[in-house]
């Protein structure tokens, strides 16, 4: 199979003729192009050539490039052999390099080597969770999904981002006090790698992490190149990625490019089903309707207001109910342990049924268990 080579900064056609003479596609970019072809989620070629011939000076984007896919082969083109520049690329992660004069041969040459070990790099699912307003339980839905996807991540890990701007709650409602926040990663994102983004986190169990709230409010809005780039790299780090969203920051909901699915948490109140109708509209307008959902939390079936009603007013299915039980809720609060680890309870065992559904692992299938003689049956 024809490599695929993104050619950088090229000075003349030479270089291209002669590597599709060799039978190499090639697409061409500008150096500034880089900096997308860095990020995490960017579809990879087998080989990155740098033409240096005119400017002997690794760009940075490419050690950046090298820590968010390692598996990408990178080449630079050199006017001469220069020591200095010899160990600059080095540093930078480049794994061929090609000085003139070069004939065809030493290009195809450089470009297998390089290329050698090139593989995809599979990124994780990234799912949201918003409330319509205030009160309705959207952290305690973030928390104990993120902590029920932990052990289905396997071999991975799952994580929990907090993208409250201060004082988020996830970090409580996980009995954790942790070093660093979700505004030390966003802050530090121009040298932010999968090794940096572990420092940050906190562990919470042995398969989920959460990067929590600062608690110091952050000076003005999130960047949302910055925050969709940390968004990015945590998809390429874990498995799962559970969002807890804010709804006033509209820089964090103009970053979520990653998300395989964002759900509005409602209850059956007239307030909170009007708000969701207005956060429905703006994410639909924004990610498609594909995109988004409704769970309902403390269910009801004697409220007024239906579920019918709720998926009639918002435009949407409800994909999951919880049921009510607030008690057991507020003493894992207080606990500050998600309730999903202690599964003896109607709404634990809801966590974990929705868990599921997201991660698109049956319960028998997770658990290596089957159930009873007709599931061994099944299988």
């Amino acid at each position: 199979m024809a490599k695929l080579v993104t050619l950088v900064g090229a000075v003349d056609r030479k270089l291209e003729e002669l590597l599709r003479a060799g039978g190499t596609h090639v697409s061409s970019v500008s150096e500034s192009a880089l900096g997308m072809l860095a990020s995490p989620s960017a579809k990879q070629p087998d080989v990155l050539l740098v033409d240096l011939r005119q400017s002997p000076v690794v760009p940075p984007m490419v050690g950046l490039l090298r820590r968010n896919h390692p598996n990408t082969g990178v080449m630079i083109i050199a006017s001469v052999l220069d020591p200095a520049l010899l160990v600059e690329a080095m540093r930078a992660g480049v794994t061929e390099v090609v000085s003139e004069p070069f004939t065809q041969e030493d290009l195809e040459s450089a470009v297998n080597r390089a290329s050698a070990h090139s593989v995809g790099v599979e990124l994780g699912q990234v799912i949201g969770f918003i409330g319509a307003k205030g009160g309705v339980g959207t952290t305690t839905v973030a928390v104990n999904i993120a902590t029920m996807l932990g052990p289905m991540s396997k071999p991975g890990k799952a994580l929990l981002m907090d993208l409250h701007q201060s004082g988020g709650d996830a970090a409580v409602f996980m009995g954790v006090e942790p070093r660093f926040s979700v505004l030390d990663a966003i802050e530090n994102s121009h040298r932010l790698d999968q090794n940096f983004l572990k420092t940050l986190v906190t562990s919470v169990t042995g398969q989920t992490d959460l990067l929590a709230s600062p608690e110091r409010p952050s000076p003005g809005r999130l960047d949302v190149t910055k925050t969709r780039r940390v968004i990015e790299l945590a998809s390429s780090a874990y498995r799962h990625t559970v969002l807890d969203l804010p709804r006033a920051d509209a820089n964090v909901l103009d970053a979520l490019e990653q998300l395989k699915a964002v759900y509005i948490v409602v209850n059956q109140e007239l307030a909170t089903v009007r708000s969701a109708t207005r956060v429905a509209g703006m994410l639909r307008e924004r990610y498609g309707r594909d995109k988004v959902g409704v769970v309902l939390t403390r269910s009801d079936r004697q409220a007024d207001i239906g579920h019918a009603d709720v998926e009639k007013a918002v435009g949407l299915t409800v994909a999951h109910t919880f049921p009510s039980d607030y008690r057991i809720a507020l003493q894992a609060l207080n606990k500050g342990r998600p309730l999903a680890l202690d599964n003896h309870n109607d709404l634990s065992a809801s966590f974990k049924r929705f868990a599921h559904e997201l991660s698109g692992e049956s319960p028998d299938r997770q658990s290596g268990r089957s159930s009873g003689l007709f599931g061994r049956l099944r299988k």
